[in-house]
């Protein structure tokens, strides 16, 4: 083989070698609000249908918007926003004595789907929290379960996207994605 085939060759291989190389490091981390809206909408939606499978809760109230995600001192303009979808379920009192049960049958049906669990307490020290990551996701889901206050408990579903660069709370794509969940 002459040189110049070897060196071509060589230039071939490396080049397969880089696209299987990037075709393996998963997909592309989104770079706009927009991207990340829908894989976060319908995160809290399937958890949501896995948690209201076979039980008695209600769904209270469920909102979709941004949020700034660097705190005011790294970003004074609020241009790095995450999109947010949440559910918020109430259980009545009598089912009420299940609600880690049924919190923790959630976080199981998404460790089973590969998902990772991290268990954590919230501001109110009563409060339980499961933070559920996977990787190759572009969201992350939170739980949080409340317990019996004598009216039932409620069960907070959180799913947030990674943090992105927008244009700011007021800006074309922010507004019009916030009209969109409305």
């Amino acid at each position: 083989m002459k040189l110049s085939t070897r060196v071509a060759a060589a230039a071939v291989a490396a080049a397969i070698s880089l696209a299987v190389v990037a075709c393996s490091s998963g997909p592309a981390a989104p770079s706009s609000l927009v991207e990340t809206k829908s894989p976060t909408q319908l995160l809290r939606n399937e958890a949501a249908n896995r948690l209201m499978a076979g039980t008695d809760e209600e769904v209270a109230e469920q909102a979709d918007y941004s949020a700034a995600c660097k705190s005011e001192s790294e970003d004074p303009d609020g241009l790095y926003r995450s999109w947010r979808s949440t559910l918020l379920a109430t259980v009545p009192s009598d089912s009420a004595i299940g609600v880690d049960q049924f919190v923790g049958a959630l976080a199981t049906s998404f460790a089973e789907d590969g998902w990772v669990l991290k268990e954590s307490r919230g501001e109110n020290s009563a409060d339980k929290v499961s933070t559920m990551t996977k990787t190759g996701s572009v969201a992350v889901l939170k739980f949080t379960s409340t317990e019996d206050t004598g009216d039932g408990a409620t069960i907070l579903i959180e799913s947030s996207g990674p943090c992105v660069l927008t244009g700011g709370a007021d800006s074309d794509e922010v507004t019009g994605l916030e009209n969109q969940a409305e």
